[in-house]
C-alpha cells in the first residue's frame, strides 16, 4: 500500500507544480479586454480640457462654459493644433487654457507683502468691443425707418431705407466747389471781406455726413447708462445686430444694403459708425494721471469679476488711450465692508486692473483683466502716469 500511495505521488505532484506554476503566470498576465488605466497629461499638469462631442463648435463650447459665445476666439488661440476653427470634430482634445507645463520653481508657493503690485503685467488681450455708445454717437445715429422687403425682420442682403440727421457729403462737395468758384470771380474778389464772416459759420458746421460706399454698425438701444454719483446719463448699452453699406444718399431717405446681420433687424433699429467686434489690445504707458470711478457694468449684474466689461468716467478728453490701464483701488475694513467712519486712515489697496478696450471723450470701455474681490459699481478708478 505504501509503494502504490508512493507511486501515485510520483505522477500527481509534478502535476500540481505544473498546474500551480501556471495559476500564478495566468494571474500575471494583464487581461486584454480590461481598459488600460492611465493618468492624463492634463492631470499632471493641471490643464483643463474638454473633448468634443457631436455637433460641438468653438462657438457652441464657449457658449457652454463661459455663458459667453463670443469667447470662441480664445478657445482656438489655446489650441493651435486646430487649424480651422470650424472643423472640429468629436474626440478632439480642445484645451480650455494656454498650455504651459509647469516646472518645479512654478509648483512652489511664493510669499507677497501685499496684494498690491506696482508694475503692471504685460501681454496682448483679445477682447470684444462690447454693445456701448455715446450720447453724441446716438444723436447721430440713423434711424431705419422702412425697407424694400415686404417684411416686419430684415437680414443678410435685404435692402432698407434710413433717415439720417447728418448732411450729405455730396452736398457738402457741392457747396464748397460754389463757394471756391465765387471767390475765385471778380465778385468774389469785391465781396471777399462780406463773405469772410458767412464762410467761417460754413466752415464751423463741418462735421459727420452721409456719402454713397458708407458702411455702418446696425444697433439697438438695451439700458442707459446713468453716472452713479451725478446721476447724469453719459451713454448707452446697445445690442450689435450687423452691418450695412450705403448705396444712394439721393433721397431725404438713404438706401442701405445690409451685409452682415447677427440677429434680426427691424424698423426703428438705429445706425452708427462701423467697427469691428473683436480686437487685439496691447497696453500701453499711461501718459497722465486720472482718476474716476466704474460708472456701470455691461452685463446686468450687482458686482463683476475678471474679464468683466466695465465702464469709467473717463475718457479721451482727459487724455485715456486704448491700453491705458486703470486700477481700481478700495480702502476700508474687509468684515466692515468699507463702513468706517475714519475711512481717510486706511491705506489704498489695489484690488483689479482694468484694460481701456475703448476711449471715448468723456469716458471708457474696459475689461477687467485681474481681480481680488467683487467690484462695485463707483469704486475708484485710478490711472496713475507711467503704469
Amino acid at each position: 500500500m505504501t509503494d502504490m500511495f508512493a507511486e501515485f505521488l510520483k505522477k500527481v505532484l509534478p502535476l500540481a507544480v505544473l498546474l500551480g506554476a501556471w495559476t500564478a503566470h495566468a494571474q500575471e498576465m494583464p487581461d486584454r479586454a480590461a481598459p488600460t488605466i492611465a493618468m492624463q497629461q492634463s492631470a499632471a499638469t493641471g490643464e483643463r480640457t474638454y473633448v468634443v462631442e457631436p455637433g460641438d463648435t468653438l462657438w457652441s463650447i464657449a457658449e457652454g462654459l463661459y455663458d459667453e459665445p463670443w469667447y470662441w476666439p480664445s478657445l482656438w488661440s489655446y489650441n493651435p493644433q486646430i487649424t480651422n476653427p470650424h472643423l472640429i470634430y468629436p474626440g478632439d482634445l480642445i484645451y480650455l487654457s494656454r498650455k504651459s507645463a509647469q516646472t518645479q520653481a512654478e509648483r512652489t508657493i511664493s510669499f507677497a507683502t501685499s496684494r498690491y503690485e506696482p508694475k503692471p503685467k504685460s501681454g496682448i488681450e483679445l477682447v470684444r468691443r462690447v454693445g456701448y455708445i455715446s450720447s453724441r454717437d446716438y444723436r447721430e445715429s440713423g434711424v431705419l425707418e422702412a425697407s424694400r422687403e415686404e417684411r416686419n425682420m430684415l437680414g443678410q442682403l435685404d435692402e432698407g431705407y434710413v433717415r439720417f440727421n447728418t448732411r450729405r457729403c455730396a452736398e457738402d462737395d457741392k457747396a464748397k466747389a460754389e463757394r471756391d468758384a465765387f471767390r475765385a470771380s471778380e465778385d468774389g474778389e469785391a465781396k471777399h471781406d462780406e463773405k469772410k464772416a458767412e464762410d467761417e459759420e460754413d466752415e464751423a458746421l463741418v462735421g459727420p455726413c452721409v456719402r454713397d460706399g458708407d458702411r455702418y454698425t446696425l444697433y439697438r438701444v438695451e439700458s442707459e447708462i446713468v453716472h452713479p454719483v451725478t446721476g447724469k446719463r453719459v451713454g448707452y448699452k446697445i445690442n450689435f445686430l450687423g452691418d450695412a453699406k450705403v448705396l444712394s444718399t439721393v433721397r431725404p431717405l438713404v438706401s442701405v444694403l445690409i451685409t452682415r446681420s447677427h440677429s434680426e433687424i427691424s424698423r426703428g433699429d438705429l445706425l452708427t459708425n462701423v467697427f469691428e467686434p473683436l480686437q487685439l489690445v496691447t497696453p500701453t504707458p499711461n501718459k497722465v494721471q486720472v482718476a474716476g470711478v466704474i460708472l456701470d457694468f455691461h452685463h446686468e449684474t450687482t458686482a463683476a469679476g475678471a474679464f468683466s466689461y466695465v465702464y469709467i468716467d473717463k475718457g479721451a478728453d482727459d487724455g485715456v488711450e486704448k491700453g491705458n490701464r486703470f486700477e481700481i483701488v478700495w480702502r476700508g475694513d474687509g468684515l466692515a465692508r468699507g463702513n468706517v467712519s475714519n475711512l481717510k486712515d486706511y491705506p489704498d489697496e489695489q484690488i483689479g486692473i482694468a484694460l481701456v478696450v475703448e476711449a471715448y471723450d468723456r469716458h471708457s470701455l474696459a475689461l477687467l483683466t485681474s481681480t481680488v474681490r467683487e467690484l462695485e459699481r463707483g469704486m475708484p478708478a485710478v490711472m496713475a502716469k507711467g503704469f
